[in-house]
């Protein structure tokens, strides 16, 4: 039986890809002309330090990855690489921010500094998540034991469980919606900007 961390992690993943998109998407339209929806650049951005960065990338460290490296020393370099880019993945958002505000605000060059940012971030992420879904969850599965898939189910179970008293994948949903409804089709299904 697959362990249930597995389908949490890609499910994740699938949620910040959308986001992602969403961000690239926006850049790619503003660079065409299309007005700044500075309400949903820094709905992205919230949803970015909230989910993947507070609860989805430090329990892949604290669990995932740890068990794999207590089991075999084939996936360190590729682990370290991981780890490193979870380290890279907040100052880079922090850095975000201030473009974007720095945009808001018409300083000069800020427009071209924030959506630069902004594609380096989602690149990065971009190439993060497939290489833990095409590299690391198999050597996992191949490496971790029923025992191992136990906690780390239960890590990643935890983010919905109330006795903790927090509910991030709750909080997520709600920032997912809000981007939703900020965003015009075909990302979302607010108004089109201009309207």
């Amino acid at each position: 039986m697959r362990p249930n961390a597995i389908q949490i992690i890609k499910d994740e993943h699938l949620a910040i890809s959308a986001v992602l998109y969403s961000l690239r998407y926006l850049v790619k339209n503003m660079r065409k002309g299309t007005a700044p929806n500075f309400p949903l650049l820094k709905a992205i951005l919230d949803y970015i330090v909230s989910y993947p960065d507070r609860w989805h990338h430090p329990k892949e460290d604290k669990f995932l990855f740890a068990a794999v490296k207590r089991r075999t020393k084939d996936g360190d370099a590729l682990i370290a690489r991981l780890e490193r880019e979870h380290q890279l993945g907040y100052p880079m958002v922090e850095t975000l921010k201030l473009h974007l505000l720095a945009f808001q605000h018409g300083d000069d060059g800020a427009r071209e500094r924030f959506f630069e940012a902004a594609e380096r971030y989602a690149e990065l992420e971009w190439g993060h998540l497939q290489t833990e879904e095409e590299q690391l969850l198999p050597l996992a599965e191949r490496v971790l034991t029923a025992d191992d898939w136990k906690d780390i189910d239960a890590a990643f179970e935890e983010n919905d469980n109330p006795l903790f008293g927090v509910k991030p994948k709750e909080e997520a949903e709600a920032m997912y919606q809000k981007i939703l409804s900020l965003a015009p089709a075909p990302i979302g299904f607010g108004a089109q900007s201009g309207t």
